[in-house]
């Protein structure tokens, strides 16, 4: 019998399959190479969550210290006006606030929170608003309208100013009559206070609008709050086409709970009239301090020799600048750790709650114009 010898090709090989540590040695390879990806999709998007709140708390930032920057500039501006108007509004009526409506002395004013003085040291406890710790130099109340609304351990600031109202004057009137004459309808409601200032800036009259938006006039009329003084039929001056229109504004800012449950920056009207309540500004403002520049002797300088507190202020009038602090956090947890931070606002030492979640300071002093003038 014959034997056939079987021999095997050594130019095309077949596969015979992968050994156990070949296939070992490849599943570690692909998830080595997994948990890379992994790893880098990980601090990527926590890079990602970071970079995007602090690019939210400075859009925010910008837009809070803007919005007071710019209240705080026209702070008691009423035009040319040269001295102090008449006051036509009721003075005893229970809703006339005189440190609102007092356009000769206050262009600014503020309330210190308790425990934030300078050099002191303030640890937030709580986000909740209550009780009525705030205290000035010349002993005036917090506002009403914003009682019970502020967060603890944060300052109050409200800015008073007049806003040119968009109306010509139409007539030439007597001191006697109470309705000034406009070209066409104001589209001022019913119930703004309204400030009227002389052609030659000698004088004015406050009072309160008592005729509805689509008359072609300003009457001074009986009615509203705080309203008019009954006695008083007329103006106090005689107001010509050249006369400026002004509509007087009280605003107050402030630190509340926001819609989200946040600390936020709050404005809020104090003056008659306005048909809105509190706005909510920018959500993630956790404190606020303020501090106000004094002039020793206005008549012999026009500048700041000195940043104090609320509390230290005994005379607004001497008021010529703001200084303001705001500290802000994320609305997310964005960091790695969690931290107890302390940041020094003008002077002031807070010390937030353990989170965490990114904070930004912001510092902003603004010249009231009308006092440097």
């Amino acid at each position: 019998m014959m034997m056939k010898t079987i021999t095997r090709s050594t130019k095309n090989p077949r596969q015979a399959g992968l050994s156990l540590i070949e296939l070992m040695i490849a599943l570690v390879l692909g998830l080595v190479l997994t948990l890379g990806v992994v790893q880098v999709f990980l601090g990527s998007s926590k890079t990602y969550r970071l970079t995007d709140g602090l690019a939210l708390l400075q859009e925010n930032m910008r837009f809070a210290l803007g919005s007071m920057q710019y209240d705080g500039r026209m702070a008691g501006h009423y035009g040319c006006l040269v001295g102090a108007p008449e006051n036509q509004l009721d003075t005893s009526d229970t809703a006339y606030d005189e440190n609102v409506y007092d356009v000769d002395s206050v262009a600014a004013m503020g309330w210190e929170a308790t425990g934030t003085d300078l050099s002191s040291t303030f640890t937030i406890t709580s986000l909740t608003p209550s009780g009525n710790a705030w205290t000035n130099g010349t002993g005036d109340d917090l506002p009403v309208d914003i009682l019970g609304d502020v967060i603890p351990g944060t300052d109050v600031l409200m800015i008073n100013g007049g806003e040119r109202a968009d109306v010509v004057l139409d007539g030439n009137p007597t001191a006697l009559n109470a309705s000034l004459g406009t070209e066409d309808e104001t589209n001022i409601p019913s119930g703004t206070i309204i400030l009227v200032v002389a052609g030659d800036c000698s004088g004015g009259d406050l009072f309160q609008k008592t005729n509805n938006g689509n008359a072609s006039s300003i009457a001074k009329g009986t009615g509203g709050t705080p309203g008019n003084v009954v006695a008083a039929a007329g103006f106090a001056g005689i107001y010509d086409d050249d006369a400026s229109v002004y509509q007087f504004t009280s605003t107050a800012y402030y630190i509340g709970v926001g819609a989200s449950g946040e600390p936020a920056l709050f404005r809020e009207r104090l003056d008659a009239g306005d048909p809105f309540n509190e706005v909510e500004l920018v959500e993630g403002v956790e404190n606020m301090q303020v501090l106000y520049g004094v002039a020793t002797n206005l008549d012999l300088n026009q500048r700041a020799d000195r940043y104090v507190p609320a509390s230290a202020v005994t005379d607004w009038t001497a008021v010529v600048s703001i200084r303001i602090a705001l500290l802000m956090r994320s609305g997310d947890n964005v960091l790695d750790e969690a931290a107890t931070p302390t940041f020094n606002l003008i002077g002031t030492q807070i010390t937030t709650q353990t989170d965490r979640r990114a904070r930004l300071l912001g510092l902003s002093t603004v010249g009231i114009r009308n006092r440097l003038e």
